[in-house]
């Protein structure tokens, strides 16, 4: 479901944790917070999708959950270095 609108709440109810007592726990199994390795693994899709698809980098940022493509752009800049337009020029 990660290309959903997960909340930590939503995540600790599976669980059923609270939500503190959630992150706290996610952070010591994975190393990594909540929300860091959601947008890690959207991101890690995004890529992937980049490279094997025709779909529009907007297409991909909502397919991958995200709502807001500035927001996506920004993200997939910071953790690539380079643009999704970029990205898929320099895999391709």
């Amino acid at each position: 479901h990660y290309a959903e609108g997960l909340r930590v709440a939503d995540a600790a109810g599976v669980c059923s944790f609270s939500s503190s007592h959630f992150m706290r726990w996610f952070q010591q199994s994975t190393g990594s917070g909540f929300l860091a390795y959601l947008i890690e693994f959207r991101l890690g899709k995004a890529a992937k999708a980049l490279r094997s698809t025709d779909d529009t980098v907007l297409e991909i940022a909502e397919t991958c959950g995200f709502d807001n493509l500035s927001y996506f752009n920004r993200q997939f800049k910071k953790r690539f270095g380079i643009t999704p337009g970029q990205f898929r020029k320099h895999e391709l």
